[in-house]
C-alpha cells in the first residue's frame, strides 16, 4: 500500500527556489517516500518545536516531514540546504 505525499505551501516554495537539477533530485526521493516514506537516513527530530516531526537527510538537503499513519499520508513542511542554522 502507497503513502500519499504532500508539500505544504512553503515546501512547495523552496522546492520551486532549487535549480532544476535538485528539484528532479527531490522530487526523485518523495516519490520513492511513497513506498516507505522512513527508507534511508530518517530520524525523529527532538525538542518542544520539532515533536512528531521527523527528518530526512538526501544529500545536502533535509525534507523536514510529519506523518499520519491512520492515513498513510506524509506532510513536507519545509525543504531544507543543511547549514549550521537548518534545525535553529
Amino acid at each position: 500500500m502507497t503513502w500519499n505525499i504532500r508539500l505544504a505551501k512553503e515546501a512547495e516554495r523552496q522546492l520551486k527556489k532549487l535549480p532544476l537539477d535538485r528539484q528532479e533530485f527531490i522530487r526523485r526521493h518523495l516519490r520513492d517516500m511513497t513506498r516507505d516514506p522512513f527508507a534511508g537516513d530518517v530520524k525523529s527530530l527532538k525538542g518542544k518545536e520539532w515533536k512528531g516531526r521527523y527528518r530526512k537527510r538526501i544529500g545536502r538537503y533535509r525534507l523536514i516531514f510529519m506523518v499520519s499513519r491512520p492515513e498513510r499520508a506524509v506532510e513536507v513542511s519545509a525543504i531544507l540546504l543543511r547549514t549550521e542554522k537548518t534545525y535553529q
